[in-house]
């Protein structure tokens, strides 16, 4: 090899040796696909942001958040192996993992989190609607939820469990439209999940005076929270819209985070190690105040085992994993 021939190769070699570098690098990093829910709606809210934050800061992940039709969706998506985070409801997490409402028993998911404190399920009207309870929707269109959404599957088990909803014309349609066909007459209410106040009840109610039905009586009567315990009330107290005189209460559940069982410990490792700080918690305040992240008493309603990772680190963190819930 003569002289020149030796530079030509050296400057190759030093050309492709830093991208051979970023290759390895970039391969290192573990892609992680989150279906969330609709963008409108608080879980895509929080786990948008949630995301934004992680990436910001982590090494060795990456969190890619997704649209997706909501808790039912996402436990089909982390179940099955098609996404490797998700959100959910308590009362789907359980349900699932024991096939009860779903299709198939979903086994091959865990849990990691609590993501979002107690949302409630909210049966909107506008304000000078004459519909004053559950009762005054027979006859009336009436939306669940989204289709395929843990909102419709929870608002049509409500409705069917106090013996009402084929008295109800009930038809689905997505999350952005019911804003819009509520304000305009075309339904005369609709369900959707969220704290209080929602955002998205809020948006609405600040051109169209809105209300939120009280099911405390039907609660009570039928048995609901005792069928289903993952199940709590919830207050919407008076003021919370501009409709809103009485307070109101309702049904609602916690949310947690949930994992593919085959996640590498090392990938959901650094997820928590970045999700559950004061920074993050901070960070997640300003773009979704209902929020978890803080919660060191979540364990106390795990229902499915956890990842080994997540147990390691919240056994760190000091909380007691319930032998039930350890793998």
């Amino acid at each position: 090899m003569n002289k020149q021939t030796r530079i030509n190769v050296l400057a190759s070699m030093a050309l492709v040796a830093p991208l051979a570098f970023g290759a390895a690098a970039q391969a290192q990093v573990y892609q992680i696909s989150m279906p969330l829910g609709g963008t409108s709606g608080t879980f895509y809210t929080q786990g948008a942001a949630l995301a934004d934050f992680i990436n910001a800061r982590a090494d060795g992940i990456r969190v890619v958040p997704s649209t997706s039709g909501g808790s039912v969706e996402n436990i089909r998506l982390v179940g099955s192996g098609q996404a490797e985070f998700g959100m959910a409801f308590e009362g789907h997490i359980y349900g699932a993992w024991s096939g009860v409402g779903f299709e198939k028993p979903y086994t091959e998911y865990r849990m990691v989190g609590p993501a979002q404190q107690t949302s409630g399920w909210n049966f909107i009207v506008l304000a000078d609607s004459d519909i004053q309870s559950v009762a005054d929707l027979a006859g009336r269109e009436f939306v669940p939820g989204a289709p395929g959404s843990g909102s419709a599957s929870d608002a049509d088990l409500f409705l069917e469990h106090i013996g009402v909803r084929d008295q109800i014309d009930i038809s689905y349609y997505s999350w952005g439209e019911l804003g819009r066909m509520l304000t305009d007459g075309d339904i005369e209410g609709f369900n959707r999940t969220g704290g209080a106040p929602a955002p998205f009840a809020t948006e609405i109610d600040a051109t169209h005076p809105i209300r939120v039905l009280d099911l405390e009586a039907e609660i009570d009567e039928s048995g609901f929270l005792e069928e289903f315990p993952f199940f709590t009330k919830l207050t919407i107290p008076a003021g919370t819209y501009s409709g809103q005189e009485e307070d109101a209460v309702t049904y609602a559940q916690g949310v947690q985070w949930i994992v593919h069982k085959d996640v590498p410990d090392e990938a959901v490792r650094e997820f928590l190690e970045l999700a559950y700080t004061e920074d993050a918690a901070a960070h997640l305040d300003r773009a979704f105040p209902q929020h978890d992240h803080r919660n060191m008493e979540w364990l106390k309603t795990a229902y499915v085992p956890l990842h080994p990772a997540a147990a390691a680190f919240w056994a760190e963190k000091g909380l007691e994993v319930p032998e039930p819930v350890q793998q």
